[in-house]
């Protein structure tokens, strides 16, 4: 008879297991303030410009990598920006979508004003999306 050399686990209440050893610890790798912020990250630009509403996993069903490296690298500049103490301005105008980067905050602007959060949480979902096409 093969007997196998198996690590088990056996807990108080009397339940025994394979060891953890090797298996994702997904609960160690993410931080519940990290998902919050990109979950909320997500839900806000679940909106789309003309204001209808995607669906949530709109985003699986893929584009070019292009598109994605494209968005990334933008993002990476405005984070570059911030981290150098510049002000980050997103405006639409119309159908175009324009940065604007200042050394001093612009009152008018404020409300268009993107911060760390926002723009990390950009760059998290461009390499999403990214590394989703390379899955695939």
């Amino acid at each position: 008879m093969l007997v196998k050399n198996f690590m088990l686990r056996q807990f108080d209440g009397g339940a025994v297991r394979d060891t953890a050893n090797g298996k994702i610890e997904y609960i160690g790798f993410t931080d519940v303030l990290v998902e919050h912020s990109f979950g909320n990250y997500m839900l806000k630009h679940q909106t789309c410009s003309d204001g209808s509403l995607r669906q949530a996993d709109n985003w699986k069903s893929g584009w070019d990598t292009k598109i994605s490296l494209d968005s990334m690298v933008r993002h990476v500049m405005d984070l570059r920006a911030l981290h150098e103490g510049l002000h980050v301005y997103k405006m639409r105008l119309g159908d175009e979508e324009r940065t604007h980067y200042s050394r001093k905050p612009l009152k008018a602007l404020k409300k268009d004003e993107i911060d760390i959060e926002e723009t990390v949480n950009a760059i998290r979902f461009n390499c999403g999306s990214y590394l989703l096409e390379h899955l695939k």
